[in-house]
């Protein structure tokens, strides 16, 4: 669906997150959430990220978006005893107010270990300076930092490990590439091995099929999610 559809009554007033699980695969239990966000128009079609962005850009509202659905994920789980992610841009990184306003959602939230930072990886090594000191401030927050969007062909996975961050996540589509190059294959498991080691988290994403899910079981990776498991809700079950 076009932007063009939106456009007419878009309003951040109509940006909700939805809801999508990230599964134990050894437990077979949901380990938490990854908070995403949608705008549901008058007709109560849902639009996603890549739909809504544009409108966003256009409105230099970037950082009311992350507001908005940081707000509207903490107060769906305030009383629920289940983690859940929030994606932060690199623009909300380098944001001194967003660190303010986190420090003020946070001041009486309940057990803020459950909420984790989804970072990009890209954003983590280009600015480390920056992302360092965006990691202190939220250990100081009892929050945990997941990178996201790791690209095994082009990161330099091991210095990865060495970031301040607790989970890691990849995609499987890339976890299957790299077993087209020998070399690269052999770095993933080196660093699926130590990423184990240090006891970071690691996360296999846009797993779709049965498939996928039983090519990532022996390698190390606890954690799953996609399509496979669930598509994001407006609820969680």
């Amino acid at each position: 669906m076009q932007v063009a559809h939106v456009s007419r009554d878009f309003s951040l007033d109509r940006v909700v997150p939805f809801f999508q699980p990230i599964i134990d695969i050894h437990n077979d239990i949901v380990w938490r959430y990854e908070c995403l966000a949608r705008f549901i128009n008058v007709e109560q079609q849902s639009f996603v990220p890549t739909e809504l962005l544009y409108l966003v850009d256009r409105r230099h509202s970037k950082a009311h978006l992350t507001h908005t659905i940081f707000n509207g994920s903490a107060n769906y789980f305030r009383h629920i005893n289940m983690a859940w992610s929030i994606n932060l841009s690199l623009q909300d990184m380098l944001d001194p107010e967003m660190t303010d306003f986190m420090r003020t959602q946070l001041q009486d939230y309940p057990n803020p270990t459950r909420i984790s930072i989804e970072i990009a990886s890209t954003n983590a090594l280009e600015n480390r300076a920056a992302f360092n000191e965006f990691a202190l401030l939220s250990k100081s927050l009892n929050l945990s930092i997941t990178l996201d969007q790791l690209d095994p062909q082009q990161d330099d996975l091991l210095q990865l490990l060495y970031l301040p961050v607790d989970a890691i996540k990849i995609s499987v589509k890339d976890i299957r590439k790299s077993q087209q190059n020998a070399k690269v294959a052999e770095a993933l498991k080196v660093f699926f091995s130590q990423a184990e080691e240090k006891g970071i988290d690691l996360i296999a994403e846009h797993i779709e099929h049965k498939a996928e899910l039983d090519m990532i079981r022996g390698m190390g990776i606890q954690y799953a999610q996609g399509f496979h498991f669930s598509l994001p809700k407006a609820f969680i079950d």
